[in-house]
């Protein structure tokens, strides 16, 4: 029988696992939405929409095996293993089951920012130099994890050892490091590539681009506000209920790069009604079939002359977020 001084292990996994199917039934419904949205990208010749494609079903594939892994889990502890010990069960973090799940964690993690400094590097007009210091930062990040599931994995050490504890840290800070960061400077490119059509004329009387800002910041904030309440558990020194939480922060991961495809490919964005057939256009995301930006009439647009506007920094955000050459007579305009 197990202590009857141990916390309830048991319940804190079983509900832990409870929620994230729930994430987990959300994210199938999110997952269907993105792949139709990206398979139209794709058929119409959008450069970004493979890459997507095979990003969202991986991210899928990773959150089905972890959900899965968390079924066997339930199943050992509660009806194949001992009565009553399903507590003791989930205290053996070491289990093969508990390090699998851990290892899917940080791969899904990993897929996720690196999706999110991509967007970063075809915002900022595919520029290297931009994206070495996010690089760094998520390659610190993945060998921080590395370092703590390997070390934490011995059976000889404690799930309290100082080193596996400093890794963790490392590794959450460098995550909400790149997260946070990477999430701002998208934000703020796209904030300064619509003021720059502002002064040119192009924004109408509002910045051209508040949809999208809004849609992933809030999209990223999801992603972020999980994880920084896992470490907020970890310091207060419930590390048991941060490992629970874990399993909810996975599906949390995928969902957070598939919500931004839906909400604008359906154009589900801040200051867009929901049943107008007008949505705004997208260097990532945007379809023939759903996405137009509206433009005045009879403006015809070449950006291999963009530079005579006299703005440079318009002309950068011409190049950048729209395609090779506008016209606008009434009708949508698909972007790259």
């Amino acid at each position: 029988m197990a202590d009857a001084t141990l916390p309830p292990f048991d319940l804190m996994f079983m509900t832990g696992i409870w929620i994230e199917t729930v994430l987990y039934g959300v994210n199938t419904i999110v997952f269907a939405t993105a792949i139709i949205i990206l398979t139209r990208m794709y058929r119409t010749g959008k450069s970004s929409a493979g890459f997507l494609l095979v990003t969202s079903v991986f991210l899928f594939l990773l959150s089905t095996t972890y959900v899965s892994i968390c079924l066997r889990q339930l199943l050992e502890a509660f009806i194949w293993g001992p009565s009553g010990e399903a507590s003791l069960y989930f205290l053996n973090i070491p289990d093969r089951l508990s390090i699998t799940k851990l290892a899917l964690y940080e791969v899904n993690v990993f897929t996720q920012d690196m999706i999110l400094i991509w967007r970063m590097w075809v915002v900022y007009n595919k520029r290297i130099i931009v994206v070495i210091l996010p690089i760094a930062m998520e390659f610190g990040h993945v060998a921080a994890g590395v370092y703590s599931i390997s070390r934490g994995a011995s059976p000889h050490v404690s799930v309290f050892d100082p080193l596996v504890h400093r890794a963790a840290i490392a590794y959450w800070t460098l995550d909400l490091a790149v997260n946070i960061g990477v999430t701002f400077c998208i934000a703020y490119k796209l904030w300064a590539a619509g003021r720059s059509l502002e002064r040119v004329g192009l924004g109408r009387n509002k910045h051209p681009y508040t949809g999208i800002i809004f849609t992933i910041v809030e999209s990223g904030g999801i992603f972020a506000t999980a994880t920084l309440v896992t470490v907020s558990l970890y310091l207060s020194g419930n590390f048991f209920p941060s490992v629970a939480a874990i399993d909810s922060v996975v599906q949390l991961a995928t969902t957070t790069p598939l919500l931004i495809v839906v909400r604008i490919g359906l154009g589900l964005q801040h200051g867009i009604p929901a049943n107008s057939t007008m949505t705004t256009s997208t260097i990532w995301f945007a379809n023939s079939d759903l996405a137009s930006m509206p433009r005045p009439q009879g403006l015809r647009v070449n950006i291999a002359e963009s530079r005579n506007i006299g703005d440079d920094t318009a002309a950068v955000a011409l190049q950048q977020l729209e395609s090779d050459t506008i016209s606008v007579r009434n009708k949508p305009v698909d972007s790259v």
